[in-house]
């Protein structure tokens, strides 16, 4: 039971034998002697005294039913979607194996947010108009700029309002809307919504994570959810609103049976911005990190295997910081950052990668303690440096796009500048790699193909004539991207 039942119940048997008590003390003391009638006395004051004490408690009772910035507020599952439902066999083990996150799309950017995928039988054309290589497109009923993730035969992605909050789960093959869920969140009603800009989110820019038991989404008012796979609620964490002038917009990690939330707001002085660490099946902190030394970002963390150890490497201006994935703890930090960090740090050819417009390019070597800015980052680039894109890498070498709408490709294990090339448009979509092809969206919703090389080729141009924020998730031969209205998916029709 929770302590708000607790101290419900505890005022109410108060309250229950103060009265006995008060009524009892009127009673006449002899029962064998007749007494002639008396009017009886209530004893308004003790009355109204016991009442004060139970409206106390119960006053108690509702502030720890609603404070929760760092407790569950609701652990009960969620009523039944109006839509459809379809079971979903309950894995017997706690979390997916490796292999089962690479076969499926289950964070932003894929495993370990390096936008590769294992699927390379995909379109590198397609026409919306005509229908070329569009499997299906379907309207998502909220707006959000995150991008889709993906279990087995089901595409999730979010949406949100300043008021409401709501998880679409669609089939992978048809677009058919299985089952759209709100969010139950008591506590949200009496909150002012958080203020954002649209341009830069909206009220759900963090895209949400998915291990094949729940799907897990975070929106703008610090509201954490996880749904499970027949679209009802599990378990739901409040934070508070993020002190976050934009919105907040790091996305989910994953880590064995721990959903890990990069949560940096404030000034970084403030001691306000953490990284949790919560146990998948319940909500709960497992750990948290010491205050970030780094004012609010909109970066998402990456869990990387270095020489058997596991670390959770997060960016903010001015620290790239590795923590051990098991505890929390530091391990090492180097100062490679600069401003309002927005693109992710990725791992590639054994080195963290991390970019930003007024910095540098740093590839970073993940085996020392400390402060290992002046010893561990292998070297740097000044080019083409992103504002909001995340690098992205095939294995021997690293792309980075900007918002004026340059790519710009480096050697990976040297740092040497191979080519840049630029668009007539801008890009804040993260690129992706699928074989020997790179692909990466236009703001305005154009699909550039290139090819992954030493130098630029480009491969095909196609349009999806709406505006697109999100980045690509891939899965079994299709690829899924969302529009400002729409999402599509992409692949070859069967005949």
């Amino acid at each position: 039971m929770e302590k708000s039942s607790w101290v419900l119940l505890c005022g109410a048997i108060v309250m229950f034998l103060a009265l006995r008590r008060i009524i009892e003390n009127k009673r006449p003391g002899n029962p064998g002697k007749r007494l002639e009638p008396q009017p009886v006395k209530i004893d308004y004051l003790a009355i109204l005294t016991n009442i004060g004490i139970f409206v106390t408690l119960l006053g108690i009772g509702f502030y720890y039913a609603n404070s929760s910035v760092t407790n569950l507020v609701d652990h009960k599952p969620a009523q039944t979607s109006t839509n459809e439902q379809r079971s979903t066999d309950i894995p017997t083990t706690p979390y997916p194996s490796e292999t089962e996150l690479r076969q499926n799309w289950p964070r932003f950017r894929g495993f370990e947010g390096s936008g590769i995928s294992i699927w390379t039988n995909i379109p590198v054309t397609w026409n919306v108009q005509t229908g070329e290589n569009i499997l299906w497109k379907v309207r998502i009923p909220l707006y959000g700029p995150n991008s889709p993730v993906v279990w087995e035969d089901r595409v999730f992605v979010t949406g949100a309002t300043a008021k409401k909050q709501e998880i679409y789960c669609y089939e992978l093959n048809s677009g058919k809307l299985i089952w759209r869920k709100e969010v139950e969140n008591p506590q949200a009603s009496s909150e002012e919504p958080p203020t954002v800009m649209e341009d830069s989110g909206g009220y759900c820019a963090s895209t949400a994570a998915v291990d094949g038991r729940r799907i897990y989404a975070i929106f703008a008012n610090g509201a954490l959810v996880a749904i499970d796979l027949n679209g009802n609620q599990v378990w739901i964490r409040n934070f508070g609103k993020p002190d976050n002038s934009y919105g907040h917009g790091s996305s989910l990690e994953l880590y064995k049976d721990r959903l890990i939330v990069q949560l940096d707001q404030g000034t970084g002085k403030d001691g306000k911005g953490k990284i949790y660490a919560l146990d998948t099946k319940t909500g709960q902190t497992i750990w948290e990190t010491d205050a970030r030394p780094v004012p609010a970002s909109w970066s998402t963390p990456i869990v990387i295997n270095a020489d058997n150890k596991f670390q959770i490497i997060a960016c903010g201006n001015p620290w790239t910081i590795s923590y051990d994935a098991e505890t929390g703890k530091e391990i090492w930090r180097a100062k490679t950052l600069y401003g309002e960090v927005t693109p992710s740090p990725i791992f590639a050819g054994g080195l963290v990668i991390t970019a930003i417009e007024g910095e540098y390019l740093s590839a970073i070597k993940p085996n020392g303690t400390g402060d290992v800015s002046n010893t561990h980052i292998a070297w740097k680039g000044e080019d083409g440096l992103p504002e909001i894109s995340s690098p992205f890498s095939d294995g021997q070498r690293v792309y980075l796009a900007t918002t004026s709408g340059t790519i710009t490709c480096y050697e990976l294990k040297s740092g040497n500048k191979l080519w840049d090339h630029s668009f007539d448009d801008g890009f804040q979509s993260s690129g992706s790699i699928f074989g020997t092809n790179a692909i990466i969206f236009s703001t305005k919703g154009k699909g550039f193909v290139f090819a992954a090389s030493n130098e630029f080729k480009l491969i095909s141009e196609s349009d999806l004539a709406e505006e697109v924020l999100s980045s690509p998730a891939f899965a079994k031969d299709k690829m899924l991207i969302r529009g400002k209205q729409n999402l599509y998916c992409i692949g070859f029709k069967q005949r």
